[in-house]
C-alpha cells in the first residue's frame, strides 16, 4: 500500500473531485442502509451540498427488507438523519414473501429494484451507491473462487447508465477504513448488519480472510487494481464483440437472431464467447451470462457442427442450424411466455423482445401473449427457414382468449382493420447494449 495514502476521514477538499459527475445535477438520490459506508456517503454529500448553497436537491432512499427485528426503527433513523441534513427521505418497504433460500441474493435483487424504481419516479438523474475499494477486492475474490472469467472478475464501474438513470459510485478508490472514520467524525452511529459477519455467507468469510492475506503482502488494493485492469480488458473484448456482431449477426421482425457460422468461428475464443453471451442475453432475456461450463459446451458443439440437424437450448434461447446459419430464438419454456393486459396508452416492453404501444382507440380487454403452437397452426404461419418454435414465440393480441392479430405476421383475424397496437422488435437494441455489469448490489 502506498505510504502516502490517507487513513483519516474524507475532508471537504476531496469532495468536489469525488462528486464531479454531479456538478450539473438538479436532483440526486442516495441509497442509504444505515451502515457505516452509506452514512459516510450521507455526510459527504451533506458537506458538499453545503459548500454549494444546498444544490443539488438530494433524496435519501432506504430499503426496509423486514427480514430482521428492528428494521423499521433502523429505516426511521435513516430518515431522521437525512432530514436533519436538509435532505428529503423515503422508506422503501419490501412487501413480498420472505425468501426461503439464497436470502442475500434475493434481498439484494429486491433492494436494487426498489431503489432504481424510486429514484426514477422521483426524477433523479443519479443514484449514488457507497461501494468502496474493499468491496471491489471482496467481489474479486468471491468471483475468483466461483471460477469467473474476465467479465466476472472485472471491477464494479464507477458510472453505469440504466435507462435514464446514472448509477454513481464515488468511493471505489476509497478504502473502507476511511469511510468508517468519516462516519465516526460525523458522530453518526451505524447499524451493524449481522449478515455481514455471518459465516454462512461467502462475502462474510472473504471479509474475514482478507486481513490475513494482507499480512502476507496481498493488500485489498492489489485485488482492486487487478479488477480495474480486467475491466479494461473486458471493455476491449466487448468492443471486438460489437464489431463482430455488426458483421456476423442479423435480427429480424420476429425478434430472432441469425449468426454467420464462418465469421463467428474465425474469431478469437473470448470474443466468440462474448458474442454468444450477448446473443443469448438479447434473445433469452437473462441479465447474467450462463455458467461458463454450459457456455463452453454450446460453443464447442457449434464449432464442431458441419451440417444436418442441430438444436440446443441455453439461457432461455433455442439455437438451431438453418440454411447455413445458426438461428437463435426465444424458448417457450415449461412455464410458457408471459401474458399481460394491454391498457389504452400503454407504452412498454413485452418479454424484453418487443416494444409495445397501445393507441387511444384500442378496445378494452386486450391482452398480449405468445402466439403458441395452436395459434401458429390456426393462422397457418410460415416464414421460410424460420423454425416453427420461433413463430410460436412471437406476440399475439387476443381479446377474451380469441386471437385478433399477430402484428409480426401482418395477420388480422377475418381480414379486418389493424388494431391500434404497435409492436417493434427490441432485440437489436439489447444486443447492442448488453447489461455489462447488471449486479449493482455487489457489496453489503
Amino acid at each position: 500500500m502506498p505510504a502516502v495514502e490517507a487513513d483519516g476521514p474524507l475532508v471537504d477538499d476531496e469532495l468536489d473531485a469525488l462528486f464531479a459527475p454531479l456538478a450539473d445535477a438538479s436532483l440526486i438520490a442516495l441509497a442509504v442502509s444505515g451502515g457505516s459506508d452509506s452514512l459516510a456517503l450521507t455526510d459527504c454529500v451533506t458537506r458538499w451540498r453545503r459548500r454549494r448553497g444546498g444544490v443539488p436537491q438530494a433524496l435519501v432512499l432506504t430499503v426496509d427488507h423486514r427480514l430482521r427485528r428492528g428494521s423499521r426503527r433502523e429505516a426511521a433513523n435513516v430518515v431522521a438523519i437525512a432530514r436533519e441534513r436538509g435532505m428529503m427521505a423515503r422508506v422503501l418497504a419490501w412487501t413480498g414473501p420472505p425468501p426461503q433460500s439464497n436470502v442475500e441474493a434475493a434481498a439484494r435483487a429486491v433492494r436494487y429494484r426498489l431503489l432504481l424504481k424510486a429514484a426514477g419516479e422521483a426524477g433523479a438523474s443519479h443514484l449514488l451507491l457507497a461501494h468502496h475499494r474493499d468491496d471491489v477486492a471482496e467481489t474479486f475474490v468471491m468471483r475468483l473462487k466461483r471460477g469467473a472469467g474476465v467479465f466476472g472478475l472485472a471491477a464494479m464501474r464507477p458510472v453505469v447508465s440504466v435507462g435514464g438513470l446514472t448509477i454513481l459510485r464515488p468511493f471505489l478508490d476509497v478504502p473502507r477504513r476511511r469511510l468508517v472514520a468519516t462516519t465516526a467524525a460525523a458522530s453518526l452511529a451505524p447499524v451493524e448488519d449481522a449478515m455481514n459477519a455471518d459465516p454462512r455467507f461467502l462475502r462474510a468469510r472473504v471479509r474475514r480472510m482478507l486481513p490475513r492475506i494482507a499480512e502476507a503482502g496481498l493488500d485489498p488494493s492489489l485485488f482492486a487494481d487487478a479488477a480495474r485492469r480486467l475491466a479494461a480488458a473486458a471493455d476491449a473484448i466487448d468492443a471486438a464483440a460489437s464489431a463482430l456482431i455488426d458483421e456476423a449477426v442479423e435480427t429480424d421482425a420476429f425478434a430472432v437472431a441469425w449468426v454467420d457460422f464462418r465469421r463467428l468461428t474465425a474469431a478469437p475464443d473470448e470474443v466468440r464467447l462474448r458474442v454468444l453471451v450477448r446473443v443469448l442475453i438479447a434473445i433469452g432475456g437473462e441479465d447474467y451470462p450462463p455458467e461458463r461450463e454450459r457456455l463452453d459446451r454450446l460453443a464447442l458443439a457449434m464449432a464442431a457442427h458441419r451440417n444436418g440437424r442441430f438444436k440446443r437450448t441455453l439461457a432461455g434461447a433455442v439455437v438451431e442450424w438453418r440454411a447455413g446459419r445458426f438461428v437463435f430464438y426465444r424458448e417457450m419454456g415449461r412455464g410458457g411466455l408471459p401474458t399481460m393486459a394491454l391498457k389504452v396508452g400503454f407504452d412498454g416492453v413485452w418479454d424484453h423482445r418487443f416494444q409495445v404501444a397501445v393507441g387511444k382507440d384500442a378496445p378494452g380487454g386486450l391482452t398480449i401473449g405468445p402466439l403458441g403452437e395452436d395459434g401458429r397452426r390456426l393462422v397457418g404461419a410460415y416464414a421460410g427457414n424460420l423454425p416453427a418454435g420461433a413463430l410460436a414465440a412471437v406476440p399475439a393480441i387476443r381479446r377474451r382468449q380469441k386471437l385478433l392479430a399477430v402484428p409480426a405476421l401482418d395477420y388480422v383475424a377475418g381480414g379486418g382493420e389493424a388494431l391500434p397496437v404497435t409492436l417493434s422488435p427490441a432485440v437489436a437494441v439489447r444486443l447492442r447494449r448488453p447489461p455489462l455489469f447488471p449486479d449493482f448490489a455487489v457489496g453489503p
